[in-house]
């Protein structure tokens, strides 16, 4: 009775995706399309995350064949510990929780300098009162996950949907408004480095390279969008299912690079990515407030807020 009571008041498979989904999509989805707009051409982006795919695919396999192989253990900190002792299970362990802690002053700021859109008093998202409700929204945060995982979890997959929901919505937006011709225009850059060369945008303009140079800077961007995946794995020990771990962190990976792709690619169907890179962070909103004039702009502030 004891262990059916543990297994309904554990964390299921929605929650566990949710876990990994809004562990790894935060503010940084809409900033990423002026990101690797600033570094590399449409082609050399969808080649970057094509390798991005495989190499976080093959992590997220890895975490499911942990959960299968060593169902006793807890967390990707305990893998550490079972391999290569109890140092490297503390280092591990500290340095996930380090990550984590110091990663909340980044949401701060963007969670603040964001509300500034509506009240400029707030910007840029450093100042005292900005400090002061920041910190009482961690602490909230805090409390929750104090009073128990589950009811954190719970609304930690509410968020999700409303953050996926809205990423969904300017999805469409941008399927809708996309135009070939646009972000075939200069597909792998080569327009732009010649433009570059001839000193058309002036002699401080910098090219983008080779497709080779470009893929490796978007290698360096992409790499950020994926911690976070191993969200399911930390909390294994609450869930429901052990065997639900893997599965969400498969299921939670491919819903993220559907999203990131989406976010990061349609957007140069739009408006050329020459001028989104000359957006001010994060370039999904001003992209969305020019699809959407009057709402567009107030829509993704309050769904980053929410991220």
């Amino acid at each position: 009775m004891e262990e059916s009571t543990s297994e309904k008041r554990g964390i299921g498979l929605f929650g566990l995706i949710g876990m990994v989904v809004s562990s790894c999509i935060g503010t940084g989805v809409f900033a990423i399309t002026g990101q690797l707009a600033g570094v590399a051409s449409p082609g050399a982006v969808l080649v970057g995350w094509l390798i991005a795919g495989v190499g976080f695919l093959a992590l997220a396999f890895s975490l499911n064949n942990l959960t299968d192989k060593r169902p006793d253990l807890h967390g990707i900190f305990s893998y550490a510990d079972a391999g290569w002792g109890s140092m490297a299970g503390f280092i591990s362990g500290w340095g996930y929780w380090l990550s984590a802690w110091l990663g909340n002053v980044a949401f701060a700021t963007m969670m603040m300098s964001t509300i500034g859109y509506f009240f400029p008093a707030f910007l840029p998202g450093n100042t005292i009162p900005c400090i002061i409700i920041a910190s009482l929204v961690m602490w909230g945060i805090t409390y929750l996950v104090i009073r128990g995982v589950e009811s954190a979890a719970f609304l930690n997959a509410i968020v999700m949907v409303c953050k996926v929901t809205a990423i969904a919505i300017t999805l469409a937006f941008a399927i809708f408004l996309f135009k070939a011709g646009i972000i075939t225009e200069d597909f792998w850059g080569n327009v732009y480095n010649a433009a570059v060369a001839a000193g058309a945008y002036g002699p401080e303009a910098v090219g983008l390279g080779d497709v080779g140079t470009q893929i490796i800077n978007c290698m360096v961007i992409m790499m950020w969008c994926f911690v976070g995946i191993e969200g399911a794995s930390v909390v294994s020990a609450r869930a429901a299912k052990k065997s639900n771990v893997g599965k969400a962190t498969v299921i939670g990976f491919l819903c993220l690079l559907a999203i990131y792709v989406g976010a990061s690619v349609l957007p140069y169907g739009y408006m050329p990515y020459t001028e989104i890179a000359q957006l001010d962070s994060p370039a999904l909103l001003y992209v969305f407030n020019a699809m959407a004039p009057g709402w567009g702009g107030a829509f993704i502030s309050i769904a980053i807020v929410v991220s």
